[in-house]
C-alpha cells in the first residue's frame, strides 16, 4: 500500500472532483480522521515497520499544509476516530486494540487516555452525534459488535449493539443526528 502525505477536499455543495488541500507532516497509511467545524485532524497511521503517533491538523476554511497538534498516547495504525465540536477521539489499532484517547480540538497538544474498549477494534470506524461516539469493526475476524463513549465524560467503552452482520474494513459518517 502507498503511502501518502495527501490530503484532498471536495465542496460538498456541489458536484466534482477532488482538490489539493495541502500536505500531512509525514506520509502514511492506516490513519484515521476527526474534527470540529474549524478543524480537521489526523491521528496515527502505518509507517511500513513501525506505527506513528502523530496528531496532524488543518483549518478547514483555508487550504494549506498540515500542522503537528501533538501525539497519541501511543504509536498506531488502522484505527478509528470520531468527534463532537470539542472533543477527538481514536479508538483501537493493530498493537493497542482497545486504547481510547482523546484531544481538546481548540487547543493542540498530546492525546490522554479515554478509556478502554469493551472489545478491541481493528480497522473499525467511528461515527458520532454531539454526545456520543460509536465504534465498530473487527478483532482478527469480521465482527458485527458496535460500541460507545460519551464525550463530556472519560471512561470505557459500553455495548451500543449489533451490526447486522460481521463486518471487515468499516467506512463510516455522521451528521449531527447519529451516524450510518
Amino acid at each position: 500500500m502507498a503511502r501518502l502525505n495527501t490530503i484532498k477536499y471536495v465542496t460538498l455543495s456541489s458536484a466534482g472532483n477532488t482538490a489539493d488541500f495541502g500536505d500531512l507532516t509525514q506520509s502514511r497509511d492506516g490513519i484515521a480522521g476527526c474534527g470540529s467545524s474549524t478543524r480537521g485532524l489526523f491521528g496515527g497511521g502505518d509507517l511500513g515497520a513501525t506505527r506513528s503517533n502523530v496528531i496532524d491538523y488543518v483549518t478547514i476554511a483555508t487550504t494549506g499544509n498540515a500542522t503537528n497538534f501533538g501525539d497519541l498516547t501511543q504509536p498506531r495504525g488502522n484505527l478509528a476516530a470520531c468527534s463532537n465540536s470539542a472533543r477527538g477521539v481514536w479508538a483501537g489499532s493493530a498493537n493497542y486494540r482497545d486504547l481510547i484517547d482523546y484531544v481538546s480540538i481548540a487547543s493542540t497538544g498530546n492525546a490522554t487516555d479515554f478509556g478502554d474498549l469493551a472489545v478491541g477494534v481493528l480497522w473499525g470506524a467511528g461515527c458520532a452525534s454531539d454526545i456520543r461516539g460509536v465504534f465498530g469493526g473487527t478483532i482478527d475476524s469480521p465482527t458485527n459488535t458496535m460500541q460507545y463513549i460519551t464525550f463530556n465524560t472519560t471512561g470505557n467503552a459500553s455495548d451500543f449493539g449489533d451490526l447486522t452482520v460481521g463486518r471487515y474494513g468499516l467506512g463510516s459518517c455522521s451528521n449531527g443526528h447519529g451516524g450510518l
